[in-house]
């Protein structure tokens, strides 16, 4: 399995999980916590199979230049829909889904650069 494909499998393991963080989260606020945990963690597990010694210090530092403040925005539009009964919540999941598998793709992408320049 390529690197690309080990990471590209993380990604969609994060997807999943961070669809089903949003589905029971309905108190305003944890979403976006939980979500920004989860794709740093992503970023982690990401820069682990193209860097292998790779720190969550470096995970932090590398989701924010890829691309975590670009979806702060997205992550409070999420805590927003909690104030729109029933339409709101069904619409979350796949908004957030969205936004965490274009995370891991512009990490992947991110990484693929690094290891070109190098």
């Amino acid at each position: 399995m390529s690197k690309r494909e080990e990471a590209k499998n993380w990604v969609h393991g994060y997807t999943a999980v961070g669809t089903g963080i949003v589905i029971a989260a309905v108190i305003p606020g944890t979403t976006s916590v939980a979500l920004m945990a989860l794709e740093t963690t992503m970023a982690y597990h990401i820069g682990q199979i193209y860097k292998g010694l790779f720190t969550m210090e470096d995970a932090i530092e590398v989701a924010k230049r890829v691309g975590l403040a670009a979806v702060l925005g997205k992550l409070a539009a999420l805590e927003a829909l909690n104030f729109v009964p029933f339409a709101g919540w069904a619409v979350k999941a796949p908004i957030a889904a969205v936004v965490i598998e274009i995370l891991g793709d512009s990490l992947i992408e991110y990484f693929e650069n690094q290891n070109k320049i190098e």
